[in-house]
């Protein structure tokens, strides 16, 4: 069964489609269920953030309608366009895929190379579909490799070092307006995941002029206090905007919280000093039409790009590090994987052995062995046991070391003849669930 991956990103299509296509959280369980509901799709998760939204869905095929269907999961309950994705956004299948899903958890298709969100925004959207009952054992070994990977790369390379993440690119924009940023009055909107991160980079750059409010007083309260700035009420929204010199927001907001209505007679109220907006939020906080407000500047995720080039370009010598750990994980899983295609067969051998051992020493247990202490019927099952697995190991470990070669069918065929097994269904129907490891007969007590 082959991984296919189907999404868009912030290198494929703008913000304002990948806003139309994201998922709230409280809709992933749905969607996710929605998707290994189609016809071929054994197990599947969803992962969407504010750049990225993807189905990760294991299929017993790979074509153009299987990826249609699949994708039309995206925004069949919005009423959007399914062409829109095939237009702004990309597949993958087989390896291609799986080097997609390691590269984006190890952080090297961010839009901040490096960042450490994607992974923990990866790990709840597996625990989503975990919960929805849609991870199986290929997508749960597929992850399992691929996060131990993205793991190494932040350990044994460099490319986490000095973290960044959209909250502190958004500071950074923010130092080259304003120079002098410990001194610039700041108003953070939100105090979720986001806002604290925006707000651990402010005080890194020493800035101490900062306010927080959010919609849950308690959270604006605990982060100021943290970093002692001052937490203040939405209700004083209008103030602080009136007073402030940049505006981050951060928010989850469904729709925009800042729109042209509410601004345009702030930038009277302001006396037209400028105001610079850092919108990170996604769905946006800010509406765009705001930015065409005299002395209003507005920037969102995607003007944060050039930045993110710049910081993609510092840590450049340690993405071919983080390519090699990639690499390795890569060749883990496909060996895993050519394992599964004859798993099958080895399965059958192992139990057509065992089935022979059994009735053989049923049949002397009772007859010429009868007298037999248990302890003496175990040492018999061991040796027996070992003689086995010592006969069997040579054509096994072939099958396996052949195993997605030309010759994989061939052995197979050939395996399944000498052992007098029946026909298999084909190498790569087995779901890994089938034991393949040498087993001893089992000691349960016979009686003479």
């Amino acid at each position: 069964m082959p991984l296919v991956v189907l999404g868009l990103n912030h290198k494929t299509a703008p913000i304002s489609l990948r806003e139309a296509f994201a998922i709230p959280g409280d809709e992933l369980a749905h969607v996710v269920r929605r998707v290994v509901a189609e016809p071929g799709v054994a197990e599947a998760f969803v992962v969407s953030t504010c750049n990225r939204v993807e189905i990760y869905a294991l299929a017993d095929h790979d074509d153009h309608e299987l990826r249609a269907r699949v994708g039309a999961c995206l925004g069949d309950s919005r009423a959007l366009d399914p062409a829109t994705l095939e237009r702004h956004g990309y597949a993958h299948a087989g390896d291609d895929a799986i080097r997609h899903l390691m590269r984006v958890c190890a952080s090297l298709d961010s839009l901040v190379v490096g960042e450490a969100q994607i992974l923990a925004q990866v790990r709840e959207a597996v625990a989503v579909a975990r919960e929805a009952g849609t991870i199986g054992p290929v997508l749960d070994r597929i992850l399992q490799v691929t996060l131990r990977a993205a793991k190494a790369v932040r350990t044994q390379t460099g490319i986490a070092r000095n973290t960044v993440s959209i909250g502190s690119v958004a500071v950074d924009l923010a130092r080259r307006i304003f120079p002098s940023l410990p001194e610039t009055r700041v108003l953070v909107i939100g105090a979720g995941k986001m806002g604290r991160l925006t707000a651990k980079a402010l005080a890194a750059a020493g800035v101490h002029r900062v306010y927080i409010t959010n919609r849950s007083p308690q959270r604006a309260f605990e982060l100021a206090a943290e970093h002692g700035w001052h937490a203040r009420d939405q209700a004083e929204l209008d103030d602080l905007l009136t007073e402030v010199d940049v505006v981050i927001t951060a928010t989850g907001a469904a729709r925009p919280i800042l729109d042209r209505t509410r601004m345009k007679p702030l930038v009277k109220r302001r006396k037209y000093r400028p105001l610079f907006l850092v919108d990170i939020a996604l769905p946006r906080d800010v509406d765009p039409a705001v930015g065409e407000l005299e002395s209003v500047y507005l920037y969102n995720i995607d003007d944060l790009e050039q930045i993110s080039a710049e910081n993609r370009a510092r840590r450049h010598a340690e993405v071919g590090a983080a390519e090699t750990i990639l690499a390795a994980a890569i060749a883990d899983l496909e060996g895993w994987q050519r394992g599964q295609r004859v798993k099958p067969t080895l399965a059958a051998i192992r139990h057509h052995a065992d089935d022979v051992l059994h009735a053989e020493l049923d049949r002397v247990f009772r007859k010429q062995l009868s007298g037999l202490s248990e302890a003496e019927r175990d040492a018999v099952r061991a040796a027996t046991a070992a003689v086995i697995n010592k006969l069997l190991h040579p054509a096994l470990a072939t099958l396996r070391e052949h195993a997605g070669s030309t010759r994989e069918g061939e052995l197979a065929n050939a395996a399944r003849a000498l052992f007098g097994l029946g026909q298999g269904e084909g190498e790569g129907d087995g779901d890994g669930s089938a034991a393949e490891a040498p087993s001893a007969p089992q000691t349960t007590k016979e009686t003479p």
